[in-house]
């Protein structure tokens, strides 16, 4: 199973026609419109939540694939996404402030939606993937609510992030940025991952392309 998490940033349908080439067979999209917004090709259907028709987090998926929203979703998470696929769970994630959480920051926002859904996560072949909104060392960040206690967490549950075990690099020092503040080359940071408690086949992140996003897409592939 191939998967695409990419935020793209403004919606638009050129860029989800062009993110589609990678043919992958589930997509994750932060900053994804509506389904009444979204133009798919034939061979593919669509998952979405958000408050605001132009802007929310959506899964793309192959037909073919038997797919389902299970019925203990939990809309009450923004956002976080599950889509169970025959038999393996998939997580999409986008910790997103709205009216429903605030004062909360992203780190709370992601760690209270995984504790929540942790029987879940546990039960199933899982990954959890997209874009976090979190990186060491941000602002708001404590000692409990932080993507450190998230990636202590994962590790145990026996989930690993896809970037930190390909490269070995420890969390706070990746040599890759996934996401361009401003699109600035110079204000990058690290906040989009790939957990899973399965095994690995590939994983790569995306160069980064401007004319997409501020965020560079990740391929995961179990």
């Amino acid at each position: 199973m191939k998967i695409i998490s990419y935020n793209i940033s403004r919606f638009c349908q050129e860029k989800v026609d062009s993110i589609l080439l990678h043919e992958a067979d589930i997509y994750i999209m932060p900053e994804l419109a509506c389904p009444e917004m979204v133009s798919l090709p034939n061979g593919y259907e669509m998952e979405w939540m958000g408050e605001f028709d132009f802007k929310g987090l959506g899964i793309v998926w192959r037909s073919e694939l038997r797919a389902e929203v299970p019925r203990w979703f939990m809309p009450e998470h923004q956002y976080f996404l599950p889509l169970l696929v025959d038999g393996t769970l998939i997580m999409a994630a986008w910790p997103t402030t709205t009216e429903a959480n605030k004062p909360k920051k992203y780190p709370q926002i992601a760690m209270e939606a995984i504790m929540d859904y942790e029987s879940y996560l546990k039960a199933h072949p899982t990954v959890i993937v997209g874009d976090m909104n979190c990186n060491k060392g941000q602002s708001g960040e404590t000692k409990r609510y932080s993507i450190q206690a998230i990636i202590d967490l994962m590790a145990e549950w026996g989930f690993k992030s896809a970037y930190h075990q390909k490269t070995g690099e420890p969390l706070g020092k990746e040599s890759m940025a996934t996401y361009h503040h401003q699109f600035k080359e110079d204000s990058k940071f690290f906040l989009d991952y790939a957990f899973t408690n399965v095994p690995i086949k590939n994983f790569r992140l995306f160069e980064w392309n401007k004319d997409i996003s501020d965020h560079a897409g990740q391929m995961i592939e179990i």
